[in-house]
């Protein structure tokens, strides 16, 4: 039987910033990795985004298999906390060794970028989905979920804002011709803290609902099973794929949309990047503080985000190359809003793991975890693929001028696309009914 627990603010600041480790992949791999591959490293934007699809898809198969991994482990640091400890220092070197740009040949450029990206994506699982299903051991309290994760985002975010400052400043402080050695250099300290957070993750936090020994047996493919015959949680998977490209496509594209549709440099880049990092850590303390008051119900932030998000980007895509001012506000405020919802869906992958284990009777927290990964990672692996496709059929080419091709598909992913999706994941929402179900009757669930 599972205790309430409530949580001291060192340990929620601790579990925070196991996010902001997390986040620094997916603030580097989203603002800058498309750039770097077309542009520093020099493979085409096709390359790029056949790699992105084709890794991110075979690291999203690799999720629920270490989620089943991380709830069979037993050891004296719990079930989840050993992977944040014995794998910090391979993932920060995996950070580092993907934002290396080797004098090789082009073919031997695709072999190293899809090595190295590999590499990293791995060692990304195999100690995010081991931190997701954390959370359902700190505590099973839903509001101290609820509030573990409004700390949660805002380090979240800031691992975003130290990307977002650091790497832009450091290519304008080497110049357009040391590029290379400017990510060397910005991405070693950005791997140090990666490695850094993590490990105060480990420390800072403690597994009390221990993992029941029942379920040390529990074969990958029951587990599956139980997952797919819950309606609700499959809906919320398809959720985590369509708003992931949604806030990928937005992120991945602005490095490209200031250089090319803005025609700004380096700092100008840093400046926006940065502004929407602020947005993502200001976005969960308004939330929060709007479902306290009871102006939003938790449900009710998500569905404002999407709507919101959506109709911001919606109007950026009428914004003219002249009107920078309007277009970085449309930008930001359409991060900020998507962003209200952002302390709720990654609270709901516990409530999801609770509603499977009160059908099934097994631990079931490693599995939701790995797939709410997997389908964050299709999500990522579809919009890296649209960024680097979409790119390569307008003609882009690193280097050469812009076409007005290039500049109508730049402004299609920014705003268009995430406009789509923005709306896909609002009607998804509309159909998932798990928030609404008592945690009376979810106890009283007949046990398999």
């Amino acid at each position: 039987m599972q205790q309430q627990q409530k949580l001291s603010v060192k340990e929620k600041i601790c579990y925070g910033l196991g996010d902001s480790s997390a986040n620094i992949f997916l603030g580097m791999t989203m603002m800058f990795l498309p750039y770097f591959y077309t542009d520093v490293l020099g493979i085409s934007a096709a390359a790029m985004g056949t790699l992105f699809i084709v890794a991110r898809l075979i690291d999203a198969f690799y999720d629920p298999i270490i989620g089943n991994v991380a709830d069979r482990t037993r050891s004296r640091h719990g079930s989840y906390r050993p992977f944040l400890l014995y794998l910090a220092l391979p993932y920060g070197l995996s950070c580092l060794l993907v934002f290396l740009a080797p004098d090789l040949s082009p073919g031997g450029k695709i072999v190293y970028a899809a090595v190295t990206y590999l590499f990293l994506i791995l060692m990304y699982a195999s100690t995010v989905v081991p931190y997701v299903a954390l959370l359902t051991t700190l505590t099973s309290d839903p509001m101290e979920r609820l509030s573990a994760n409004s700390w949660r985002f805002p380090l979240a975010k800031m691992a975003f804002l130290i990307c977002s400052t650091v790497v832009p400043l450091f290519v304008a402080w080497y110049g357009k011709n040391h590029e290379a050695r400017a990510y060397m250099v910005a991405m070693s300290f950005i791997a140090a803290l990666a490695t850094l957070f993590m490990l105060l993750c480990f420390w800072g936090t403690k597994e009390r609902n221990k993992v029941e020994q029942t379920s040390h047996s529990v074969p990958f493919l029951t587990q599956l099973r139980i997952t797919l015959k819950a309606r609700p949680v499959v809906i919320f998977y398809i959720f985590k794929i369509t708003s992931s490209i949604a806030f990928v496509i937005k992120g991945s594209v602005t490095i490209y949309f200031v250089k090319y549709f803005l025609n700004k440099g380096d700092s100008f880049v840093s400046g926006l990047l940065s502004a929407t990092a602020i947005a993502g850590i200001i976005a969960p303390m308004i939330a929060i503080q709007l479902i306290k008051r009871g102006k939003l119900s938790k449900f009710g932030t998500l569905k404002t985000a999407q709507l919101g998000g959506g109709v911001a980007a919606l109007c950026l895509y009428f914004v003219q190359p002249d009107q920078i001012l309007l277009a970085c506000f449309l930008l930001v405020i359409s991060v900020l809003l998507a962003e209200l919802g952002a302390i709720t869906a990654w609270a709901l992958p516990s409530d999801c793991a609770d509603y499977c284990e009160a059908k099934s009777g097994l631990k079931m927290s490693g599995a939701i975890a790995a797939g709410t990964l997997f389908s964050m990672k299709v999500g990522l692996a579809l919009a890296g693929g649209m960024v680097g496709l979409v790119l390569s059929a307008s003609g882009y080419k690193a280097g050469e001028p812009v076409s007005h091709e290039t500049i109508s598909a730049i402004l299609f992913l920014i705003a268009g696309i995430p406009a789509i999706f923005h709306g896909l994941s609002l009607v998804l929402l509309m159909l998932f009914k798990l928030d609404d179900q008592p945690k009376a009757e979810l106890a009283a669930a007949p046990q398999k």
